[in-house]
C-alpha cells in the first residue's frame, strides 16, 4: 500500500489532537467539504482533487482501545482509489495502552515499516494540556529519523488559537498541516 503523505498528530488523551486536525478544514483544498471547521461529525474519506483523496482519523486509536491490527485494516480500507494519490491524518497518544502498546512515535516507526511513504511527519502538540512535558523525541525516533530521510518530526504550539476558539481566525497551524498533507 501506497501512501503519498502521512501527517500523525501526537498529544496526550484530550490534549486538542482532534480540533488541530478539523482545523485544517478552514484551508481551500477542504473548505468546500464543510464550509470551513466542521462543528459535527466529518467523513473518515474526503476527495480533495480529483487525483487526490485523504482519509482522516480525528480519534486516536489508543483512545478507542483498538490494536494495531485494527490501525492497518482502517489505513489499508482508507484508500478509494487505486490511481489517486493518497493521504493520510491521524491521531495518535504519546503513551501506549494496553491494546496498542507503542507510544504515538513508536506508532509512526510501525507504520513506516508496514507501508511505503512516500513522507511522513509526526507532529506534536507542544506543550500538553498540563504544560509539564517539553517536546522531546527518544533516541530511537532520533536514529530512526537519521537513517530515514522521508521521515521528519516537529512541534507546533497547542496554544495556538484554531476555529473551534475563535471561527474568525484562520488558525496557522491549519496551514502549517495543510501544507504538511497538500503541498510537499
Amino acid at each position: 500500500m501506497n501512501i503519498d503523505t502521512l501527517v500523525l498528530i501526537i498529544a496526550d488523551q484530550n490534549g486538542g489532537k482532534s480540533n488541530q486536525m478539523r482545523s485544517v478544514f478552514e484551508e481551500h483544498e477542504l473548505y468546500h467539504q464543510y464550509g470551513g471547521y466542521p462543528k459535527r461529525a466529518i467523513s473518515r474519506h474526503q476527495l480533495v482533487a480529483p487525483d487526490m483523496e485523504l482519509f482522516i482519523r480525528l480519534s486516536s486509536w489508543h483512545e478507542r482501545k483498538h490494536n494495531y491490527q485494527t490501525v492497518k485494516n482502517d489505513i489499508t480500507n482508507g484508500k478509494r482509489h487505486p490511481d489517486r494519490r493518497y493521504k493520510v491524518l491521524v491521531a495518535a497518544q504519546v503513551k501506549p495502552t494496553r491494546q496498542l502498546p507503542m507510544t504515538g512515535e513508536e506508532l509512526f516507526m510501525k507504520l513506516f515499516a508496514d507501508f511505503s511513504i512516500r513522507r511522513g511527519y509526526a507532529v506534536w502538540l507542544n506543550p500538553d494540556r498540563t504544560g509539564q512535558k517539553p517536546f522531546a523525541i527518544s533516541s530511537k525516533l532520533a536514529a530512526f529519523l537519521s537513517s530515514n530521510r522521508r521521515a521528519s518530526t516537529l512541534a507546533i504550539d497547542s496554544l495556538a488559537l484554531h476555529p473551534s476558539a475563535s471561527p474568525g481566525t484562520n488558525s496557522i497551524n491549519a496551514r502549517l498541516l495543510a501544507d504538511l498533507l497538500f503541498r510537499t
